[in-house]
């Protein structure tokens, strides 16, 4: 039974997603309202940085893995707490969606922009910016 959970829990599969060096996205982390950072891609490193809105709201906490709201994250690696918006690809509705909708099981880019707007954890929204 516990197997069973953790492959609906855990994102293994999402160790082979990648996206291409020359790759750019920019995405938009909003909390209702206020904006409250920007994840972007580019160069082949993940950037994330808060916005001054959320350096000037009082009362919202920081987001796990990033502390300080004056630090520009800089990673090879997606973190955590966005990766996690991505469904395991295991899952048979999962599956079904990227293939009714033509998208590479191993394309991160495409695969944060399907299902990495909302999730059931947390109350934020990630919004692709065009």
């Amino acid at each position: 039974m516990i197997k069973r959970l953790k492959k609906y829990l855990t994102p293994g599969s999402h160790r082979r997603l990648k996206m291409k060096e020359s790759e750019e996205a920019t995405f938009r982390l909003m909390l209702g309202e206020i904006e409250v950072g920007r994840l972007g891609f580019k160069g082949g490193k993940w950037v994330y940085s808060y916005s001054e809105d959320f350096k000037e709201t009082k009362g919202i906490k920081t987001l796990a893995g990033f502390p300080n709201i004056e630090t520009t994250y800089i990673s090879e690696e997606l973190w955590p707490f966005f990766l996690s918006r991505i469904p395991s690809l295991s899952r048979e509705r999962v599956k079904k969606l990227i293939e009714e909708e033509g998208i590479e099981e191993n394309d991160l880019l495409a695969l944060l922009s399907r299902f990495g707007k909302r999730t059931i954890t947390n109350p934020f929204e990630l919004l692709a910016v065009d």
